[in-house]
């Protein structure tokens, strides 16, 4: 053994065994993240999709509502690569710009109910007693509503843009949100903290905004991400039913829906934006789960 391995070794005798290394939260949650398969994968489609609609959209050389007749139907090809739909539009400029709306009024639409969702529920299980009941009497009214119906009547009538289809899926789609953010807020609110809060004459807006609402936006992630999802097929469901966005505005939903007379000759009209659908919405469900296993693991057991 040499003279320096001895001196080093003296050395850490000395000083006593390395500390171990701490943790924050956050990194706690990410290295399990990292652990789950699905969540991973579910985050890396997310990239590709997200890549593949907004930056195809930049490079595409079509417009999504030239129409030419000459291309009616047209077989996959060099110059179009997913064919051509029944007024010969190109199919995957339409896939890629369609998927800009999509995606766009599906995060939109989570990200709106989840602050809608987030203020009624900490309202309600900060201040309890009437404020608490008042708030829940009106979200279980909300939830007695059935959804998909009234979103057809009000599309049939309106025939919603984007931005007005966000608000209606949003206006009925905060309920769990506002369940969960109170469940949160009435535990939150007897603890330790909360109380020497109070004791220092912080306001219930600090107290509310600086300490309990960071506390629950863990679980406020997680509800909002499964919620995107849910609103994508909302939307595309409306869409196919031609209660949702209007042509020639494309969709993934209203794509669908103008492919059922092409389904045998043209089957690439019907499975590629049903493929898209279907991969975002599992790709968002597979990150939700790893988000809810992440953040808090013993409620996942």
């Amino acid at each position: 053994m040499s003279l320096f391995t001895s001196r080093k070794k003296a050395a850490e005798n000395v000083a006593g065994p390395a500390e171990p290394l701490v943790r924050t939260p956050t990194q706690q949650a990410w290295i399990r993240f990292r652990k789950n398969q699905l969540a991973m994968a579910g985050a890396g489609m997310l990239v590709v999709l997200v890549l593949f609609v907004f930056v195809g959209c930049l490079v595409t050389p079509y417009d999504p509502d030239m129409v030419d007749l000459t291309l009616i139907r047209a077989k996959p090809s060099a110059g179009h690569w997913l064919g051509c739909d029944d007024l010969g539009r190109d199919l995957l400029t339409r896939l890629l710009f369609g998927g800009r709306i999509s995606l766009a009024v599906g995060l939109a639409s989570a990200l709106l109910s989840m602050t809608l969702g987030s203020f009624i529920g900490a309202i309600a299980g900060f201040f309890g007693g009437w404020v608490d009941s008042l708030m829940m009497q009106l979200t279980d009214l909300v939830l007695t509503i059935p959804s998909l119906p009234l979103l057809m009547v009000v599309g049939a009538v309106f025939k919603p843009s984007p931005m007005f289809l966000v608000v209606m899926i949003s206006v009925l789609n905060w309920t769990k949100t506002a369940r969960l953010v109170r469940s949160r807020f009435l535990t939150l609110r007897t603890l330790d903290y909360t109380k020497a809060a109070r004791a220092i004459g912080a306001k219930d807006g600090r107290i509310i905004l600086h300490h309990l609402l960071p506390n629950s936006l863990g679980a406020i992630i997680v509800t909002a991400t499964l919620a995107v999802g849910r609103s994508i097929i909302m939307e595309s469901t409306l869409s196919y039913l031609g209660c949702g966005i209007n042509p020639p505005t494309a969709s993934w939903g209203n794509m669908l829906q103008g492919a059922q007379s092409t389904m045998t000759t043209a089957p690439l009209t019907a499975i590629a934006p049903g493929a898209m659908i279907l991969l975002t919405v599992l790709a968002f469900n597979f990150l939700g789960d790893g988000l809810d296993d992440a953040i808090d693991p013993k409620r996942s057991r």
